[in-house]
């Protein structure tokens, strides 16, 4: 049985149109990474630490406007369900990274789908080599207090390398958790060095003039799956078991994976909450103070929202412009084949 914490908002006698000054943390048990509602009997949900109760007919994913609280408008798809648990009715959890928090004021209704999954994992998979101050190792070699090199230069030790084990029936069963694939070059600057395999919410480096002119930043973050518009990157038709592993410091980086810019794990709340339990009380133990609702890591470089990230590979598309145009490969990385 998997746990997962998600930050949540009523939506019964609150609706469409409104403001939202309050949010819950509903706890779900379930025993997959799928939530069907009611035809799935093993899920149920805890709202604010009440009794469990059941979780009630199917749950959608519906894209609502909203604005946030600088005034912003927004678009963005929320995951709602229906529960038994007191306090009893329909409640609406935003996407990891969402701009919609307490605060916030929700909009109308644009269009839905039924169901949701809510496994996500943000890490680089089994076999990809991270450069250390010893050179390029496996990530599944890597120890805690290891020397890991930083796309911007220098090193950090790693405080934690967690796992996180996909069967193959979950993998052919929710492609949202097989990998993508970016292909040797496919970035710009010959990065990366080597065809490089992660999950698709780990962001990768973008440096470039578009950055700057749109965020103000030449460098920001920006998940692989939203760079799968670009030529050599693809999700993965991987239907195997396949190990992930998150890389934890003190703080969030940017390492140096397959040679290409990456992140390490950002301990977000959506991000801990995705964890196996096992992992999420590794990281609570390290790292108490996330367990409290207002502190999370400062992200390594900015994380533009997810339709700014698809506006961002737009133009790069549109400008033929490589995503890494002012960004070198490391001095310090050697050919693969000499491992």
């Amino acid at each position: 049985m998997a746990t997962y914490t998600v930050e949540a908002f009523r939506w019964s006698g609150t609706g469409y149109n409104a403001l939202y000054n309050t949010s819950y943390t509903a706890v779900l048990d379930d025993n997959d990474g799928s939530f069907q509602g009611g035809s799935d009997a093993s899920e149920t949900v805890a709202i604010n630490g009440s009794a469990a109760g059941s979780t009630n007919s199917l749950p959608y994913a519906i894209n609502l406007s909203f604005t946030d609280t600088l005034g912003n408008p927004h678009v963005e798809t929320f995951f709602f369900f229906n529960t038994s648990a007191a306090p009893t009715g329909w409640y609406f959890v935003p996407a990891p990274g969402s701009a919609f928090t307490v605060g916030a004021t929700l909009g109308s209704y644009q269009s839905h789908t039924t169901g949701w999954t809510y496994s996500s994992v943000v890490c680089f998979a089994e076999g990809t080599m991270i450069e250390t101050d010893q050179g390029p190792c496996l990530v599944e070699r890597l120890e805690p207090d290891a020397r890991i090199a930083l796309a911007g230069g220098g090193f950090v030790s790693l405080r934690l390398n967690l796992l996180s084990a996909v069967s193959a029936a979950q993998m052919q069963e929710f492609e949202t958790l097989r990998p993508v694939m970016v292909r040797a070059g496919a970035l710009g600057g010959g990065l990366p060095l080597w065809d490089l395999r992660v999950s698709r919410q780990l962001r990768i480096q973008v440096s470039s003039a578009i950055a700057e002119r749109m965020f103000g930043s030449s460098d920001v973050l920006v998940a692989a799956i939203r760079l799968t518009e670009l030529l050599g990157i693809y999700v993965e038709d991987h239907q195997d078991a396949l190990n992930y592993h998150h890389l934890v410091f003190d703080h969030h980086q940017v390492v140096l994976a397959e040679g290409a810019p990456a992140e390490s794990f950002y301990t977000g709340r959506d991000a801990i909450a995705a964890l196996n339990p096992d992992a999420r009380g590794e990281i609570l133990t390290l790292f108490p103070q996330l367990a409290r609702k207002a502190r999370k890591m400062r992200p390594a470089f900015p994380i533009p929202e997810r339709v700014q990230q698809k506006q961002l590979i737009a133009r790069h598309l549109r400008n033929e412009k490589p995503l890494l145009s002012a960004l070198a490969p490391h001095d310090a990385l050697v050919p693969r084949a000499t491992l």
